[in-house]
C-alpha cells in the first residue's frame, strides 16, 4: 500500500500545479493582450454603435476531436465513509490516454450581443484489463498479488452555462456568469481470485455540479483570436463534497464570416466524495471517492452566424 499512498501524493501534486499553471497562464494572456480596458458611454450609444463595428459572434456551433491524458483516483468506501483510494490508470490498466469527440454551441440574444448561452459535451469512456501487482484492501477484503482485474470507469461532461460581457469593444469580450455540470458517472471492478469472481460497484449516478464562469474573447488581429474560460466550483453539502476547475485557452482563426478553425488546450480537475447512500445532495448516493484529471490538446472546425 506505500506504492498506492505514494501515487496518491504524486496525484494530488499533478492536480494543484495543473491547477497553478492553468491560473498563469489565463492571467498573462489577460494583461497581455487586453491592456487598460475602454469603456463605451451610455448603455444606448454602446447598442447602436456595437452593431456597426463588433466582430464578436450572434452564435456557432463547434465539432471537434480532443486528445486528454488522464490521471485517475478512484475509492470505495467502507462503514459509511471513504475508503483507500487507487490509482485506475496504475493498478487497474485504464488507458491513460483517449481520444473524444467534442460539440460546443453557443448563442447570443438581442442586439447587444452581451448575453450568451453556450453548451458543451463531451463522453471519457474507459475500460481496463490488469493483473494486481500488490495487495489492495477494499471493503474489509485483502486482494492479493496476482488477481485478475477488470475495471471500467465512464463520465460525461455536459455543461451549460449563462454568461454576461461586463466589458466589450472592438477588442476584447470579458464575461461572468454562472452554470452547472451535469455528470453521469459510473465505476466499478471485477477481481478474479483463486476463490472466486467478485463485483464491487464504486457509483452508477448522475451528479449536478454548480460552478462560477469567467469568458474572454480578444481580438488580436483581424480574423485571428484569442478564447480563454475557466469554470470553478467547490461545495460540501450533507455527506457530500465536491470541487471543480475546468480551464481551456484557444486560438482561432476564421478566415470566412461564417467558418472558423482553432486549436486549444482543455485542463480539467473534478474531486467528488460520497460518504453516505442516503444523503441529502441529489445523485450522491454512493460511498467513495472518484479525483480525475486530464488535460489535453482539441483541434476543431467552427460554423457561426
Amino acid at each position: 500500500m506505500q506504492a498506492s499512498q505514494h501515487l496518491n501524493t504524486q496525484s494530488k501534486r499533478f492536480a494543484v500545479n495543473m491547477r497553478l499553471r492553468s491560473w498563469v497562464v489565463i492571467i498573462s494572456m489577460f494583461f497581455a493582450v487586453v491592456g487598460p480596458p475602454a469603456y463605451a458611454g451610455d448603455e444606448g450609444e454602446s447598442n447602436s454603435a456595437e452593431k456597426h463595428f463588433l466582430p464578436w459572434e450572434k452564435g456557432s456551433v463547434k465539432f471537434g476531436g480532443f486528445v486528454a491524458a488522464f490521471s485517475s483516483d478512484l475509492g470505495f468506501g467502507i462503514n459509511n465513509a471513504a475508503g483507500v483510494t487507487i490509482n485506475a490508470e496504475e493498478l487497474f490498466g485504464l488507458d491513460t490516454s483517449l481520444f473524444v469527440f467534442r460539440a460546443d454551441a453557443m448563442y447570443r440574444p438581442g442586439q447587444s450581443l452581451r448575453h450568451q448561452f453556450d453548451l458543451s459535451y463531451a463522453s471519457y469512456h474507459r475500460d481496463g484489463s490488469a493483473t494486481l501487482t500488490e495487495e489492495i484492501d477494499i471493503n474489509g477484503d485483502t486482494y492479493p498479488i496476482g488477481a485478475h482485474v477488470e475495471s471500467v470507469f465512464n463520465f460525461d461532461i455536459i455543461r451549460g452555462t449563462y454568461s454576461y460581457a461586463l466589458l466589450q469593444d472592438e477588442r476584447m469580450r470579458i464575461a461572468l456568469g454562472l452554470g452547472v455540470y451535469a455528470v453521469p458517472l459510473r465505476y466499478g471492478i471485477d477481481i478474479e481470485t483463486e476463490s472466486g469472481r467478485t463485483a464491487i460497484e464504486g457509483a452508477d449516478t448522475t451528479l449536478p455540479l454548480p460552478a462560477v464562469a469567467l469568458r474572454g474573447e480578444f481580438q488580436l488581429i483581424p480574423k485571428l483570436f484569442l478564447n480563454a474560460s475557466i469554470d470553478a466550483m467547490y461545495l460540501e453539502i450533507s455527506d457530500f463534497k465536491g470541487s471543480l476547475l475546468d480551464v481551456n485557452v484557444g486560438l482561432e482563426y476564421r478566415p470566412w464570416k461564417h467558418f472558423g478553425l482553432g486549436v486549444g488546450y482543455n485542463g480539467l480537475s473534478v474531486n467528488v466524495e460520497g460518504e453516505d447512500d442516503n444523503t441529502d445532495y441529489p445523485g450522491a448516493d454512493f460511498v467513495g471517492t472518484v479525483d480525475v484529471r486530464f488535460s489535453g490538446l482539441l483541434l476543431y472546425g467552427k460554423w457561426s452566424f
